[in-house]
């Protein structure tokens, strides 16, 4: 598995060590790819499987005069208290007291305990913490849930825009040194590549914003929430930010800086917008898919309306996948179209 990942990652290259394994193996939820280990979630699954259907397997084996866990199951058991040494397991040790949802349960107690040990196990920078921090922010996740659909434009051209991302995401360098960026020359180059992503001189800049106001607008019309001309209701203004720009003054907090555009563009705008009866909304992003509260709720608004209009299943927040695919697809294609000269 580890070698199949980074030969999808670096396609061979370097920099693919055990920090990017790690947060390669977590759940999605928590920041990772959900491309679990093996060794970690047999234990958990094992355990939450049998313990589920403890009543079932008595039933079965009634006729044997067997009931009861067998000594695989209290090995397992075991191998949990030692995994979760403060998690109280005595409530999987009973089927009058296993929880409803046993493999949930452990699960999310497994990856929360990994992640806060991340920093012990692991000697993470400053900026790796950063990156990190950045991709257990609510939404930061939801490129990797949509379904590919060329129809729709939700695709990334295999491998080298989805490489592209995931080497950005799995903090991996892009550029091999420290240099002057070939096209504004004005700033160094990071080997992460945050300077390229963000350069206003380069000829497709604007790619990023317009791909995800594109995006937005087919996800308007296919709500049915359609404008006419001459009658707008509302103003929606797009940002995107770094959120990494916190990292110079050392104040640094997870979605911070696309708070504060937000708050900037509300300030500049909406007294404008109010005085022309038309209703302001900042759709304030970041990089990596942290969406701002006012995006939020905008685009729950879209998805119930959506719901109603449009046969999907509730469960799928469809809206906020298509935005999070549309947020790393123009990403990507900023590295990738812009900066043919990338290694990848």
């Amino acid at each position: 598995m580890i070698n199949s990942i980074e030969d999808i990652v670096v396609g061979g290259g370097p920099y693919f060590g055990d920090l990017q394994w790690r947060v390669a193996s977590l759940h999605i939820r928590v920041g990772g790819l959900g491309l679990y280990s093996t060794v970690e979630v047999a234990l958990y699954a094992f355990v939450a499987s049998r313990a589920l259907t403890w009543v079932l397997q008595d039933y079965i084996l009634r006729d044997g005069g067997i009931y009861g866990m067998d000594s695989d199951f209290n090995i397992a058991l075991d191998g949990l208290r030692d995994m979760l040494p403060t998690f109280d397991i005595s409530s999987f040790a009973s089927k009058d007291t296993v929880p409803q949802k046993a493999q949930h349960v452990l699960a999310s107690r497994l990856f929360s305990k990994i992640v806060h040990d991340m920093e012990v196990n692991f000697d993470m920078t400053i900026r790796q913490k950063a990156d990190f921090g950045c991709l257990q922010a609510s939404h930061a996740q939801n490129f990797l849930l949509a379904i590919l659909i060329d129809g729709l434009g939700q695709h990334m051209s295999p491998p080298v825009e989805y490489r592209i991302i995931l080497r950005y995401r799995l903090m991996i360098p892009i550029f091999p040194i420290d240099e002057f960026f070939p096209v504004c020359r004005k700033s160094c180059l990071d080997q992460i590549g945050e300077h390229a992503v963000h350069c206003k001189e380069l000829p497709g800049f604007k790619y990023r914003h317009d791909f995800v106001m594109d995006v937005l607008c087919v996800i308007f019309k296919r709500a049915g929430i359609c404008e006419e001309r001459g009658r707008k209701h509302a103003c929606v203004d797009l940002t995107r930010v770094s959120p990494l720009v916190g990292l110079k003054t050392g104040d640094f907090i997870v979605g911070q800086e696309a708070l504060k555009a937000a708050s900037s563009k509300v300030v500049k705008h909406e007294k404008t917008c109010s005085d022309n009866q038309h209703v302001f909304i900042p759709f304030a992003f970041d990089t990596f898919g942290f969406l701002a509260p006012d995006v939020v709720d905008l685009l729950k608004r879209v998805q119930r309306v959506m719901h109603n209009n449009v046969v999907s299943p509730r469960s799928m927040d469809v809206v906020f996948k298509r935005i999070g695919f549309a947020i790393q697809k123009g990403l990507a294609a900023q590295f990738v179209v812009r900066l043919p000269f990338i290694n990848v």
